[in-house]
């Protein structure tokens, strides 16, 4: 059943991720995360755990070299980290990571930095007098999440604007479904779910 309930849950839990992340400043190496029920009573509201899923920080210094001279996007790295814990081998280390404790998972997520070189990025940053790097784009930090009743969130801050935008599409169109970080996060929480 489609919870409205656990919705809001979830993304007050987004919130407080991403504040936290603001608080620990720019420059951060990718982060995938699960979101687990934490509810211990079914007459409580919903409470949302986040778990970090563990991944070597050299993953992301070596994907950032793969191309000499050229920086590749976080969602790069993390299509081929949904590649590998996808397979025969990495699957079962998922799982195991997912159901530690009889959790009982409800979404994958993806916090990020990149650079907005859309015309949305570039409205912003000349809303916010923001300086843009040399494409034009503006340094942005995304959470990105799916969760089990297929719901998209996502909540972004650009670099230099002190409030962040939410989203939250309870049928998200099929080209926000079919982009790279939800394509992989669907894919990696049904790898995850038995």
């Amino acid at each position: 059943m489609r919870s409205p309930h656990r919705a809001d849950a979830i993304r007050a839990a987004l919130t407080a991720v991403e504040h936290d992340a603001d608080r620990q400043g720019w420059g951060a190496l990718p982060a995938l995360l699960g979101l687990f029920d934490a509810t211990t009573n079914g007459h409580q509201p919903p409470h949302i755990d986040i778990d970090t899923f563990d991944i070597d920080p050299g993953f992301w210094w070596l994907h950032a070299r793969t191309v000499p001279g050229i920086r590749l996007p976080y969602w790069v790295g993390l299509k081929t980290l949904t590649r590998r814990l996808t397979t025969h081998e990495g699957a079962p280390l998922l799982a195991r990571w997912a159901h530690t404790g009889q959790r009982r998972l409800l979404g994958m997520a993806f916090l990020g930095e990149g650079v907005d070189t859309s015309g949305a990025g570039r409205r912003i940053a000349a809303t916010h007098r923001l300086p843009a790097d040399d494409d034009g784009g503006i340094v942005v930090r995304a959470l990105t999440v799916c969760d089990i009743d297929g719901r998209h969130y996502q909540i972004v801050r650009y670099r230099g604007v002190p409030t962040t935008t939410a989203l939250v599409l309870d049928h998200p169109p099929a080209q926000v479904r079919a982009t790279a970080i939800p394509a992989c996060l669907r894919r990696l929480l049904t790898t995850a779910r038995p």
